[in-house]
Protein backbone atom coordinates (compact mmCIF):
# COMPACT_ATOMS: atom_id res chain seq x y z
CA UNK A 1 0.00 0.00 0.00
CA UNK A 2 0.75 3.52 -0.48
CA UNK A 3 -0.29 7.10 1.08
CA UNK A 4 -1.75 8.69 -1.57
CA UNK A 5 -2.91 12.25 -0.17
CA UNK A 6 -5.06 12.80 -3.52
CA UNK A 7 -8.01 11.43 -3.05
CA UNK A 8 -8.50 13.65 0.00
CA UNK A 9 -7.51 16.81 -1.57
CA UNK A 10 -9.30 16.28 -4.90
CA UNK A 11 -12.79 17.88 -6.10
CA UNK A 12 -15.61 14.94 -6.59
CA UNK A 13 -18.13 14.81 -9.40
CA UNK A 14 -20.52 12.32 -7.91
CA UNK A 15 -23.45 11.16 -9.91
CA UNK A 16 -22.85 14.23 -11.98
CA UNK A 17 -23.39 16.33 -9.49
CA UNK A 18 -19.76 18.69 -8.33
CA UNK A 19 -19.67 18.60 -4.52
CA UNK A 20 -19.12 21.53 -2.40
CA UNK A 21 -16.18 20.80 -0.72
CA UNK A 22 -12.79 18.13 -0.76
CA UNK A 23 -12.99 15.38 2.30
CA UNK A 24 -10.26 17.40 3.54
CA UNK A 25 -11.94 20.51 3.64
CA UNK A 26 -14.60 18.48 5.80
CA UNK A 27 -12.42 16.97 7.96
CA UNK A 28 -10.15 20.19 8.50
CA UNK A 29 -13.45 22.00 10.39
CA UNK A 30 -13.42 19.04 13.19
CA UNK A 31 -9.94 19.88 13.71
CA UNK A 32 -8.59 21.98 16.50
CA UNK A 33 -7.32 25.52 15.10
CA UNK A 34 -4.10 25.76 13.89
CA UNK A 35 -4.13 21.46 13.10
CA UNK A 36 -5.56 21.58 10.12
CA UNK A 37 -4.13 19.41 7.36
CA UNK A 38 -3.17 20.65 3.77
CA UNK A 39 -0.64 18.97 1.11
CA UNK A 40 2.75 20.51 0.54
CA UNK A 41 1.97 22.13 -2.32
CA UNK A 42 -0.87 24.57 -3.17
CA UNK A 43 -2.35 24.84 0.76
CA UNK A 44 -5.86 24.81 0.80
CA UNK A 45 -6.24 24.10 -2.93
CA UNK A 46 -7.92 21.17 -4.52
CA UNK A 47 -5.80 18.64 -6.68
CA UNK A 48 -7.81 16.38 -9.61
CA UNK A 49 -11.17 16.04 -10.11
CA UNK A 50 -12.65 12.19 -9.18
CA UNK A 51 -15.64 11.69 -11.25
CA UNK A 52 -17.83 8.62 -9.86
CA UNK A 53 -21.35 7.06 -9.39
CA UNK A 54 -22.86 5.83 -6.10
CA UNK A 55 -24.07 2.21 -6.18
CA UNK A 56 -26.45 0.77 -4.14
CA UNK A 57 -27.02 -2.46 -2.66
CA UNK A 58 -28.39 -5.72 -4.94
CA UNK A 59 -32.21 -5.60 -3.62
CA UNK A 60 -33.43 -8.77 -2.09
CA UNK A 61 -36.19 -9.93 0.65
CA UNK A 62 -34.72 -13.21 2.31
CA UNK A 63 -35.06 -12.48 5.82
CA UNK A 64 -32.96 -14.27 8.58
CA UNK A 65 -34.66 -16.82 10.68
CA UNK A 66 -35.00 -16.54 14.38
CA UNK A 67 -34.99 -20.23 14.22
CA UNK A 68 -31.09 -20.17 13.05
CA UNK A 69 -30.18 -18.14 16.16
CA UNK A 70 -27.50 -20.30 17.39
CA UNK A 71 -26.16 -21.09 14.26
CA UNK A 72 -25.52 -17.00 12.95
CA UNK A 73 -23.75 -16.36 16.60
CA UNK A 74 -21.94 -19.50 15.74
CA UNK A 75 -20.59 -17.99 12.49
CA UNK A 76 -20.24 -14.26 13.77
CA UNK A 77 -18.04 -15.48 17.21
CA UNK A 78 -15.10 -16.30 14.70
CA UNK A 79 -15.35 -13.47 12.68
CA UNK A 80 -12.12 -10.75 12.77
CA UNK A 81 -13.70 -7.54 12.61
CA UNK A 82 -11.19 -5.36 13.64
CA UNK A 83 -10.50 -4.83 10.17
CA UNK A 84 -14.24 -4.74 8.58
CA UNK A 85 -14.25 -4.10 5.30
CA UNK A 86 -17.05 -1.65 3.66
CA UNK A 87 -19.36 -3.16 1.55
CA UNK A 88 -21.94 -1.27 -0.80
CA UNK A 89 -24.90 0.20 -0.01
CA UNK A 90 -24.31 2.53 2.66
CA UNK A 91 -21.27 3.68 3.94
CA UNK A 92 -22.32 6.74 6.22
CA UNK A 93 -23.56 4.26 8.31
CA UNK A 94 -20.25 2.09 9.08
CA UNK A 95 -18.52 5.00 9.30
CA UNK A 96 -20.74 6.56 12.12
CA UNK A 97 -20.49 2.65 13.35
CA UNK A 98 -16.83 2.75 13.91
CA UNK A 99 -15.96 6.61 15.04
CA UNK A 100 -19.30 5.45 17.80
CA UNK A 101 -17.52 2.34 18.67
CA UNK A 102 -14.04 4.06 18.77
CA UNK A 103 -15.63 6.65 21.47
CA UNK A 104 -17.55 4.03 23.73
CA UNK A 105 -14.49 1.91 23.89
CA UNK A 106 -13.16 4.36 25.83
CA UNK A 107 -15.38 4.60 28.17
CA UNK A 108 -13.93 1.05 29.95
CA UNK A 109 -10.43 3.57 30.20
CA UNK A 110 -8.87 4.84 33.50
CA UNK A 111 -8.71 8.17 33.68
CA UNK A 112 -10.90 11.26 34.21
CA UNK A 113 -12.54 12.48 30.46
CA UNK A 114 -15.61 13.76 29.16
CA UNK A 115 -16.42 13.30 25.02
CA UNK A 116 -15.15 16.50 24.27
CA UNK A 117 -11.52 15.74 25.31
CA UNK A 118 -11.28 13.12 23.10
CA UNK A 119 -8.77 13.01 20.04
CA UNK A 120 -9.56 11.08 17.25
CA UNK A 121 -7.19 9.81 14.27
CA UNK A 122 -8.61 8.43 10.85
CA UNK A 123 -7.40 6.20 8.40
CA UNK A 124 -9.04 5.27 5.44
CA UNK A 125 -7.58 2.15 3.42
CA UNK A 126 -9.11 2.05 0.11
CA UNK A 127 -9.15 0.16 -3.21
CA UNK A 128 -11.05 2.84 -5.45
CA UNK A 129 -10.30 1.02 -8.88
CA UNK A 130 -14.51 0.04 -8.79
CA UNK A 131 -17.45 1.72 -9.75
CA UNK A 132 -18.88 3.88 -6.92
CA UNK A 133 -15.34 3.09 -4.53
CA UNK A 134 -14.63 6.76 -4.61
CA UNK A 135 -18.11 8.00 -4.44
CA UNK A 136 -18.11 5.55 -0.88
CA UNK A 137 -15.21 7.38 0.17
CA UNK A 138 -16.58 10.98 -0.39
CA UNK A 139 -19.20 9.97 1.63
CA UNK A 140 -17.53 7.75 4.44
CA UNK A 141 -15.16 11.04 5.08
CA UNK A 142 -18.81 13.18 4.76
CA UNK A 143 -20.34 11.43 7.32
CA UNK A 144 -17.19 11.08 9.50
CA UNK A 145 -16.89 15.16 9.94
CA UNK A 146 -20.59 15.59 10.33
CA UNK A 147 -20.86 13.02 13.36
CA UNK A 148 -17.79 14.21 15.12
CA UNK A 149 -18.33 17.58 14.79
CA UNK A 150 -21.76 16.91 16.53
CA UNK A 151 -20.44 14.58 19.33
CA UNK A 152 -17.87 17.99 20.37
CA UNK A 153 -15.13 15.40 19.74
CA UNK A 154 -12.08 16.81 17.42
CA UNK A 155 -10.18 15.07 14.74
CA UNK A 156 -6.26 15.04 15.32
CA UNK A 157 -5.14 13.60 12.19
CA UNK A 158 -6.54 11.73 9.26
CA UNK A 159 -4.95 9.79 6.51
CA UNK A 160 -5.92 8.11 2.95
CA UNK A 161 -4.06 5.10 1.98
CA UNK A 162 -4.72 3.45 -1.71
CA UNK A 163 -4.93 -0.02 -1.59
CA UNK A 164 -2.11 -1.76 -4.80
CA UNK A 165 -3.57 -4.42 -6.86
CA UNK A 166 -0.06 -6.56 -6.09
CA UNK A 167 -1.05 -6.50 -2.38
CA UNK A 168 -1.82 -9.92 -1.57
CA UNK A 169 -3.88 -8.85 0.79
CA UNK A 170 -8.23 -9.27 0.06
CA UNK A 171 -9.15 -5.71 -1.79
CA UNK A 172 -11.04 -3.94 0.49
CA UNK A 173 -12.35 -0.72 2.05
CA UNK A 174 -11.15 -0.18 5.91
CA UNK A 175 -11.97 2.87 8.20
CA UNK A 176 -9.46 2.60 11.13
CA UNK A 177 -10.37 4.67 13.92
CA UNK A 178 -8.37 5.50 16.88
CA UNK A 179 -8.99 7.70 19.85
CA UNK A 180 -6.60 9.51 22.68
CA UNK A 181 -6.80 12.13 24.91
CA UNK A 182 -6.37 15.80 24.72
CA UNK A 183 -3.25 17.34 25.68
CA UNK A 184 -4.59 19.02 29.11
CA UNK A 185 -3.74 18.16 32.60
CA UNK A 186 -1.07 15.46 33.46
CA UNK A 187 -0.29 13.12 31.01
CA UNK A 188 1.76 9.96 30.90
CA UNK A 189 3.49 11.48 27.58
CA UNK A 190 3.51 15.00 26.99
CA UNK A 191 1.14 16.24 24.75
CA UNK A 192 -0.54 12.55 24.19
CA UNK A 193 -3.15 12.51 27.21
CA UNK A 194 -2.50 8.70 27.56
CA UNK A 195 -0.47 7.57 30.91
CA UNK A 196 1.87 4.61 30.38
CA UNK A 197 0.55 0.97 31.64
CA UNK A 198 3.15 1.17 34.53
CA UNK A 199 3.11 4.80 35.40
CA UNK A 200 1.26 5.18 38.68
CA UNK A 201 -2.62 5.93 38.78
CA UNK A 202 -2.92 9.51 40.46
CA UNK A 203 -6.53 10.19 41.60
CA UNK A 204 -8.09 13.47 39.84
CA UNK A 205 -7.55 16.50 41.50
CA UNK A 206 -10.29 18.37 39.93
CA UNK A 207 -12.14 18.94 36.72
CA UNK A 208 -9.37 20.13 35.24
CA UNK A 209 -6.54 17.18 35.78
CA UNK A 210 -7.76 15.35 32.58
CA UNK A 211 -6.74 12.26 31.24
CA UNK A 212 -7.05 8.83 29.75
CA UNK A 213 -5.15 5.86 30.51
CA UNK A 214 -4.86 2.34 28.08
CA UNK A 215 -5.54 -0.03 30.87
CA UNK A 216 -9.29 -1.06 31.37
CA UNK A 217 -11.02 0.66 34.67
CA UNK A 218 -13.73 -2.21 34.20
CA UNK A 219 -12.88 -5.96 33.02
CA UNK A 220 -14.12 -6.93 29.66
CA UNK A 221 -15.62 -10.17 31.23
CA UNK A 222 -18.38 -10.99 33.42
CA UNK A 223 -17.87 -11.33 37.06
CA UNK A 224 -19.52 -14.53 37.81
CA UNK A 225 -22.23 -13.79 40.58
CA UNK A 226 -26.19 -14.44 40.06
CA UNK A 227 -26.82 -11.40 42.31
CA UNK A 228 -25.92 -9.16 39.51
CA UNK A 229 -27.52 -7.64 36.20
CA UNK A 230 -26.95 -6.93 32.65
CA UNK A 231 -28.24 -3.75 31.08
CA UNK A 232 -28.26 -3.20 27.67
CA UNK A 233 -27.67 0.47 26.58
CA UNK A 234 -28.44 1.35 23.33
CA UNK A 235 -26.30 5.08 22.34
CA UNK A 236 -28.68 6.15 19.72
CA UNK A 237 -32.19 6.18 19.25
CA UNK A 238 -32.85 5.15 16.25
CA UNK A 239 -34.71 1.73 15.36
CA UNK A 240 -32.92 -1.69 15.13
CA UNK A 241 -32.39 -2.51 11.18
CA UNK A 242 -29.99 -5.42 9.63
CA UNK A 243 -28.88 -3.56 6.58
CA UNK A 244 -24.93 -3.49 6.26
CA UNK A 245 -24.70 -6.05 9.04
CA UNK A 246 -22.22 -8.76 9.61
CA UNK A 247 -25.60 -10.83 10.07
CA UNK A 248 -26.59 -9.75 6.45
CA UNK A 249 -22.97 -10.23 4.97
CA UNK A 250 -23.17 -13.79 6.28
CA UNK A 251 -26.44 -14.82 5.53
CA UNK A 252 -26.26 -13.28 1.96
CA UNK A 253 -29.90 -11.72 2.83
CA UNK A 254 -30.22 -8.20 1.71
CA UNK A 255 -33.72 -5.58 1.59
CA UNK A 256 -33.34 -4.42 4.97
CA UNK A 257 -31.96 -0.66 5.36
CA UNK A 258 -29.10 0.29 8.03
CA UNK A 259 -29.79 2.09 11.22
CA UNK A 260 -29.93 5.64 10.97
CA UNK A 261 -27.07 6.77 13.60
CA UNK A 262 -28.00 10.31 13.72
CA UNK A 263 -28.77 11.64 17.61
CA UNK A 264 -25.16 12.84 18.53
CA UNK A 265 -27.06 14.96 21.59
CA UNK A 266 -28.31 11.71 22.84
CA UNK A 267 -25.25 9.68 22.16
CA UNK A 268 -23.64 12.18 24.43
CA UNK A 269 -25.99 11.89 27.33
CA UNK A 270 -25.15 8.38 27.54
CA UNK A 271 -21.56 8.79 27.14
CA UNK A 272 -22.00 11.11 30.04
CA UNK A 273 -23.85 8.89 32.65
CA UNK A 274 -22.11 5.64 31.69
CA UNK A 275 -18.90 7.30 32.26
CA UNK A 276 -19.76 8.80 35.20
CA UNK A 277 -20.59 5.16 36.34
CA UNK A 278 -17.28 3.68 35.25
CA UNK A 279 -15.18 6.31 37.01
CA UNK A 280 -17.27 5.43 40.59
CA UNK A 281 -16.70 1.86 40.09
CA UNK A 282 -20.46 0.77 39.47
CA UNK A 283 -20.28 -0.93 36.54
CA UNK A 284 -18.71 -4.51 37.14
CA UNK A 285 -17.85 -5.33 33.52
CA UNK A 286 -18.93 -4.10 30.51
CA UNK A 287 -18.47 -4.58 26.28
CA UNK A 288 -19.29 -2.38 23.44
CA UNK A 289 -22.20 -3.30 21.03
CA UNK A 290 -20.91 -2.80 17.75
CA UNK A 291 -20.44 -5.33 15.18
CA UNK A 292 -22.55 -8.16 15.33
CA UNK A 293 -25.19 -6.59 17.57
CA UNK A 294 -26.02 -7.37 21.25
CA UNK A 295 -25.77 -11.26 21.15
CA UNK A 296 -22.82 -11.20 19.96
CA UNK A 297 -21.36 -8.77 22.82
CA UNK A 298 -23.36 -10.74 25.16
CA UNK A 299 -21.30 -13.60 23.71
CA UNK A 300 -18.19 -12.10 24.23
CA UNK A 301 -18.52 -10.38 28.06
CA UNK A 302 -20.33 -13.65 29.12
CA UNK A 303 -18.27 -16.22 27.42
CA UNK A 304 -16.59 -17.90 30.47
CA UNK A 305 -19.71 -17.41 32.80
CA UNK A 306 -22.32 -17.99 30.02
CA UNK A 307 -26.10 -16.02 30.37
CA UNK A 308 -29.77 -16.42 29.50
CA UNK A 309 -30.31 -13.15 27.70
CA UNK A 310 -33.88 -11.84 27.49
CA UNK A 311 -34.73 -9.33 25.32
CA UNK A 312 -38.51 -8.99 25.57
CA UNK A 313 -38.83 -5.61 27.92
CA UNK A 314 -36.64 -4.31 24.14
CA UNK A 315 -38.70 -5.83 21.72
CA UNK A 316 -41.78 -4.08 23.44
CA UNK A 317 -40.61 -0.66 23.95
CA UNK A 318 -39.18 -0.81 20.48
CA UNK A 319 -42.15 -2.18 19.06
CA UNK A 320 -39.82 -4.74 17.00
CA UNK A 321 -41.75 -7.54 16.85
CA UNK A 322 -38.48 -9.50 14.96
CA UNK A 323 -36.14 -10.84 17.91
CA UNK A 324 -32.83 -11.24 15.49
CA UNK A 325 -33.33 -7.07 14.49
CA UNK A 326 -32.85 -6.71 17.98
CA UNK A 327 -29.92 -9.52 18.38
CA UNK A 328 -27.79 -8.78 16.11
CA UNK A 329 -28.76 -5.13 14.45
CA UNK A 330 -25.58 -2.77 14.97
CA UNK A 331 -26.78 0.07 16.95
CA UNK A 332 -24.03 0.98 19.08
CA UNK A 333 -24.26 0.96 22.28
CA UNK A 334 -23.22 -0.68 25.89
CA UNK A 335 -23.55 -4.26 27.56
CA UNK A 336 -23.11 -3.29 31.42
CA UNK A 337 -22.95 -5.60 34.76
CA UNK A 338 -24.01 -3.95 37.56
CA UNK A 339 -24.50 -5.27 40.74
CA UNK A 340 -28.41 -5.47 42.00
CA UNK A 341 -27.10 -3.87 45.55
CA UNK A 342 -26.38 -0.47 42.48
CA UNK A 343 -29.73 -1.03 40.82
CA UNK A 344 -31.84 1.71 42.33
CA UNK A 345 -29.17 4.24 41.96
CA UNK A 346 -28.38 3.04 38.08
CA UNK A 347 -31.62 3.18 37.51
CA UNK A 348 -32.24 7.04 38.91
CA UNK A 349 -28.72 8.20 37.23
CA UNK A 350 -30.20 6.71 33.91
CA UNK A 351 -33.46 7.97 33.71
CA UNK A 352 -32.72 11.17 35.16
CA UNK A 353 -31.13 12.15 31.49
CA UNK A 354 -33.92 10.40 29.75
CA UNK A 355 -31.62 7.60 28.57
CA UNK A 356 -33.38 4.11 27.59
CA UNK A 357 -31.96 0.91 29.02
CA UNK A 358 -32.79 -2.47 29.50
CA UNK A 359 -32.63 -5.81 31.95
CA UNK A 360 -31.37 -8.41 29.50
CA UNK A 361 -29.81 -11.07 31.94
CA UNK A 362 -27.83 -12.39 34.76
CA UNK A 363 -24.28 -14.19 34.36
CA UNK A 364 -23.55 -17.58 35.78
CA UNK A 365 -24.74 -20.23 33.65
CA UNK A 366 -22.36 -23.10 33.93
CA UNK A 367 -20.23 -24.18 31.24
CA UNK A 368 -20.08 -20.39 29.54
CA UNK A 369 -23.32 -20.84 27.01
CA UNK A 370 -25.02 -17.93 26.05
CA UNK A 371 -29.16 -18.45 25.55
CA UNK A 372 -31.62 -16.31 24.18
CA UNK A 373 -35.43 -16.56 25.59
CA UNK A 374 -38.16 -13.99 25.32
CA UNK A 375 -40.15 -13.39 28.37
CA UNK A 376 -42.76 -11.39 29.43
CA UNK A 377 -42.62 -7.47 29.29
CA UNK A 378 -40.33 -6.06 32.06
CA UNK A 379 -41.87 -3.48 34.46
CA UNK A 380 -40.03 -0.35 33.23
CA UNK A 381 -40.55 -1.02 29.47
CA UNK A 382 -43.22 1.28 29.28
CA UNK A 383 -41.32 3.89 30.78
CA UNK A 384 -38.62 3.24 28.50
CA UNK A 385 -41.13 3.13 25.46
CA UNK A 386 -42.46 6.69 26.03
CA UNK A 387 -39.03 8.06 26.51
CA UNK A 388 -38.00 6.54 22.84
CA UNK A 389 -41.72 7.81 21.56
CA UNK A 390 -41.39 11.49 22.94
CA UNK A 391 -44.89 10.31 24.65
CA UNK A 392 -45.81 11.46 28.18
CA UNK A 393 -46.05 9.12 30.76
CA UNK A 394 -49.01 8.99 33.31
CA UNK A 395 -47.69 10.29 36.55
CA UNK A 396 -47.37 7.60 39.45
CA UNK A 397 -47.54 4.86 36.55
CA UNK A 398 -44.48 2.16 36.30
Amino acid sequence: MKKNSSALYSGYIIDGAKMDQTPARMLNECMTPGTEQYPDCCPGQTGDMIIDESTDPVPGSCRPDSLLIPEYMKQLSVLRTSFRRFKAGDPAFLTRLRIASAIIDSIWSEGHFRLDNLRLSLGWQWDGKAIGSMAAFYASAEAAAGYIYDLGAALEEYSYTEIQEEETEPAGNILNVSVTGTDSGRTGQAGTGIREEDEPDIPARDSEDIWLSDRRKCPDKAVDTARSILLYIPFDTCAHRLGSSLLEQITGTTGDISPEIRDPDYFIDCHEVVRELVEDGIIMSAETISDGGLLTAAYRLCRETGATIDVSGVISSYMENDIVKILFSEVPGALVQISENDSDYVDAQLLLQDIAYYPVGTPGRAGGKVEVVNGTRSGVAGILASLLNGQDFPEGED
